[in-house]
């Protein structure tokens, strides 16, 4: 069924899907078919306090955000850089051990849209820091030439594995330079997770696992394995564990490419790539998701 808390998605009713992004427009279409009947959008749901830090900062600022749980374990430091990266660190007097470069978000959306997952995540793990990149607003062909945030273009709703999906490499390039600083400040490669919703997936599944290095974990949503004739998977990144979490009923992004992409990759050399389906959901994320994302990312970045 429909998603019933507004801390963590919104619902669109087919008839009044949000207009603020082109691409909202065409998941509507695509949606109006779903089995709920209910358009569902991990767009800007987050908390208002988050959303006050983040829209004032110019450098570090704090913040606290009681709806996530997070008073008693002390406040995350939230900050915004130049190119418009949203960093949630833990707070102070708790030992930064592990990062996540995401969640990294969809088309048509900017990191604004994940905020509060990324919040909500980090109440679970205050060790973690999450790292929420933007992408760069770029014409997409898919909505008519139209300007938007894209990590690559998109050509159609048809299979995207085949597409040539120009723009990844630099995107590729833009994530992988996030990995890179981290580790430059002192992490393992296995203390470091990237991942990301829809086309932030894809561009995590990518990077991840055609970066030199082993890291901690892959994470996906909803997403699919992109430019799949660009793709060679690195001897070390065979090694990487893959979570990938997708809805049965998602229109979008269908369940089909996601299970073909789990097939090449595992044909490819991943050890551990992990599909999990769930029934009716469409292109969204459920709290049960959201739920076995922290779980997952308990297992791959534990305490130290």
């Amino acid at each position: 069924g429909a998603l019933r808390r507004p801390a963590l998605a919104t619902s669109y009713p087919p008839t009044d899907i949000c207009q603020c992004q082109p691409s909202c427009q065409v998941l509507a279409a695509a949606l109006r078919t779903s089995r709920t009947g209910t358009i569902m959008l991990l767009r800007r749901p987050f908390a208002i306090a988050t959303a006050a830090a983040v829209a004032a900062a110019g450098g570090s600022v704090r913040t606290r955000v009681s709806a996530t749980g997070m008073a008693g374990a002390g406040a995350p430091r939230v900050s915004r850089d130049a190119s418009q990266t949203v960093t949630i660190a833990p707070a102070e007097g708790t030992p930064h051990t592990a990062t996540v470069i995401g969640p990294i978000h969809g088309l048509g959306d900017t990191n604004m849209g994940w905020a509060d997952a990324a919040m909500h995540i980090h109440s679970q793990l205050p060790h973690v820091k999450f790292v929420l990149p933007n992408a760069p607003v770029v014409p997409v062909t898919l909505n008519g030439g139209m300007a938007m945030p894209s990590w690559y273009d998109i050509t159609s709703l048809d299979d995207r594995t085949v597409q040539p999906c120009a723009g990844i490499e630099e995107s590729r390039a833009t994530v992988t330079a996030l990995i890179e600083a981290e580790v430059a400040a002192g992490l393992a490669h296995d203390r470091i997770v990237v991942g990301g919703f829809s086309q932030g997936g894809a561009v995590s599944l990518f990077t991840g696992l055609q970066y030199p290095h082993a890291l901690g974990g892959v994470l996906c949503m909803s997403g699919y394995l992109a430019a799949q004739e660009k793709f060679e998977l690195s001897p070390a990144a065979a090694a990487t564990p893959v979570a990938h979490f997708h809805g049965s009923d998602d229109p979008t992004v269908r369940i089909e490419w996601a299970r073909r992409s789990a097939e090449h990759l595992r044909a490819a050399g991943v050890k551990e790539y992990a599909l999990k389906e769930y029934e009716s959901l469409g292109h969204s994320a459920s709290m049960e998701e959201i739920a076995d994302v922290v779980a997952w990312l308990q297992t791959r970045l534990p305490p130290p």
